[in-house]
């Protein structure tokens, strides 16, 4: 069953990858307003930390951030005319920026929580 959920949470995660591409070159005016990196910064941490509630292992937690990576990756190359989803600026930045250091702040403190039930259980 925690298989199932992590493998959930990873296809959300890419699922969320593909909207906070397509919502990053968003304009307000003549303002460059990157809604897709704020998105990534809330739904990573919310992913990474609920794939946490279902294993110990912080390999398996990270499993949505990873699953987040690859597909930001694969949208950010070119398409056979050229075609390129990811603007090539400082939005990219943004959204790698975002969508990464909150699920790794997420990541460590499940980390060091796992190694004090590590160290409290004497293992």
């Amino acid at each position: 069953m925690n298989r199932l959920l992590i493998a959930l949470l990873t296809g959300y995660a890419v699922v969320f990858a593909v909207l906070e591409v397509l919502y990053l070159p968003v304009y307000i005016g003549t303002v460059a307003v990157p809604f897709g990196a704020l998105g990534a910064a809330l739904t990573n941490a919310m992913l990474v930390h609920a794939a946490g509630w279902f294993t110990t292992r912080t390999s398996v937690a990270a499993l949505p951030v990873i699953g987040w990576l690859v597909a930001v990756l694969v949208l950010s190359s070119g398409g056979p005319g050229g075609d390129v989803l990811v603007p090539n600026d400082w939005r990219a930045l943004l959204l790698l920026g975002l969508g990464l250091l909150p699920a790794a702040v997420i990541l460590g403190r499940h980390l060091g929580g796992a190694s004090a039930r590590r160290a409290v259980s004497g293992s």
